[in-house]
């Protein structure tokens, strides 16, 4: 038997030096095995007495959409067949730091492809340094070991859509994975405030049932139920993977369920919530059936009427005296009722960067429209919402962006998002348009759009590459249609995986 915890690994490794025998580890996800890995292996274990292989746990595998596509249980039975692995073990921790620390090997191996690699998420650094603190001694196999991702995304097109792939093969990869770098690191440390509504994002899980017999309805037997903090809430956990400096100002009603992961989001961001007793934090109440993760119908709870006066002043007062300290302001109006033109008024004077976003949805009738709002450094809406406030659904995006929009609007940034299309742009009187990166497990749309937003307007601030600023923009959407609601925030790590597959 080859599988054990690290724990019991810990108690042989230490019977086996004493011995004399020298411990060998490697440590990865090993999805799918390879002939790669086999003579990885089979030069590893010439370099040591017993070889040691420890796997991620699931729930830490980055390595895009989907993954892993075998489960660790799998995955260590598969290794512990081979005849070069001696012991396997999975570590249920983020990186191999555990497992090295645990077991304190003679050696700990590296594929060569490691060996001056950039290390986006920074774990190969922790690795190395943890070997170093154990005096310990990292060798870099001279096997050729071939990505598992590598040939999982190729396969099975999991991320990169052939569109887009053509679109990538024409340009300097290399070039613009440093500039997405480089564009990243720039706005870590912007100071960001996010302004706008509010939501509660309710989830029902329930277990579809035979139609009753009598009546046209769906009968649904209910499972359980998840509330998690939507609406700028959301978006500002998702920036907050890739900024330091995030902070919020919004208005919230008397909602019991929300107190919890309300303290613990006031942990993590910078916070400037007004509550109003009187009125209901718009609620919107998903149900969702089991098998599938499927949304099958939703019901809002929402006060659409404006900011009570008391409130709205205090709103204008902390806006006059702190808008003017941060570097970027994201305006984003889900068009329930909290910001309106003197709101506006004061940020439109006092933001150095604005961007805005301006939702048209089944709450608002249409009415809520991008042309409420005629300066602005950015603008970010989607397709439907642009033709609306166009009253146009023939002409093609570019005439109604440099014709209509451009008349109403004074802004030189704007970028309407197209979902599977890809992205259309209009900066300083150019356009580009870029074509989409597609997951093909879309789980829920829900706020894919303002994570979209929210970076590609930091991204615009710093005056970014355009190009870099729409495929960053078009991964952070990717990413997030694969979560369920506002289950979880899109992982830094998993975001950088993506991009260095896609540009590499």
């Amino acid at each position: 038997m080859k599988k054990y915890n690290l724990e019991n690994i810990d108690k042989i490794t230490k019977a086996l030096k004493v011995k004399g025998k020298k411990i060998g580890l490697c440590h990865g996800v090993f999805d799918v095995l390879h002939a790669g890995h086999i003579s990885h292996f089979e030069e590893v274990k010439k370099k040591c007495d017993y070889l040691i292989v420890t796997i991620t746990e699931d729930k830490f595998v980055n390595k895009g959409p989907n993954r892993p596509v075998n489960n660790h249980y799998f995955r260590a039975k598969v290794l512990e067949s081979l005849r070069q692995v001696d012991y396997v073990a999975i570590n249920f921790s983020p990186d191999a730091t555990h497992s090295i620390r645990q077991i304190k090997p003679n050696f700990y191996f590296k594929g060569k492809d490691y060996k001056g690699k950039k290390d986006l998420t920074e774990r190969l650094y922790k690795e190395i340094k943890e070997v170093k603190k154990i005096k310990s001694k990292i060798i870099y196999t001279e096997s050729p070991l071939k990505s598992s991702t590598e040939i999982i995304n190729k396969s099975f097109s999991y991320i990169l859509d052939s569109e887009l792939n053509k679109f990538l093969e024409k340009k300097n990869k290399e070039k613009l994975l440093a500039l997405s770098i480089e564009s990243l690191k720039n706005i870590e440390n912007k100071k960001v405030l996010i302004i706008g509504d509010a939501i509660i994002d309710q989830y029902d899980t329930v277990q579809p049932l035979n139609k009753p017999i009598k009546e046209s309805i769906l009968a649904t037997r209910y499972l359980k139920t998840d509330v998690f903090l939507g609406g700028v809430f959301a978006a500002a956990v998702n920036l907050s993977q890739f900024n330091n400096k995030v902070s919020i100002c919004t208005v919230i009603g008397n909602d019991k369920d929300i107190k919890v992961p309300l303290e613990k989001f006031k942990k993590k961001i910078k916070s400037k919530i007004f509550l109003e007793k009187k009125r209901v934090t718009t609620r919107k109440r998903r149900f969702v059936e089991k098998a599938y993760n499927k949304k099958i119908s939703e019901v809002y709870f929402m006060d659409d009427n404006l900011l009570g006066q008391q409130n709205k002043n205090k709103v204008i007062s902390y806006l006059k005296k702190e808008t003017s300290k941060f570097d970027v302001v994201i305006l984003i109006d889900y068009g329930h009722g909290f910001i309106d033109q003197d709101i506006y008024n004061v940020l439109n004077k006092k933001a150095k960067f604005l961007a805005i976003n301006c939702q048209t949805n089944s709450a608002n009738l249409g009415f809520n429209l991008i042309t409420k709002y005629p300066v602005s450094d950015f603008i970010c809406i989607d397709e439907p919402e642009l033709r609306l406030a166009a009253s146009d659904n023939i002409n093609e995006i570019q005439d109604i962006v440099t014709g209509q929009i451009t008349k109403k609007i004074k802004c030189k940034n704007i970028t309407i998002t197209r979902g599977r299309q890809g992205s259309f742009s209009f900066f300083n009187s150019n356009i580009l348009n870029t074509p989409a990166l597609i997951s093909d497990k879309v789980i829920d749309t829900i706020g894919a759009g303002d994570v979209f937003l929210v970076i590609t307007s930091l991204l615009y601030s710093t005056k970014s590459d355009q190009l870099v600023t729409n495929i960053i923009g078009n991964i952070a959407g990717a990413l997030k249609v694969d979560i369920l609601g506002h289950s979880k925030s899109i992982s830094k790590s998993n975001f950088y995986a993506v991009l260095n597959h896609i540009l590499k």
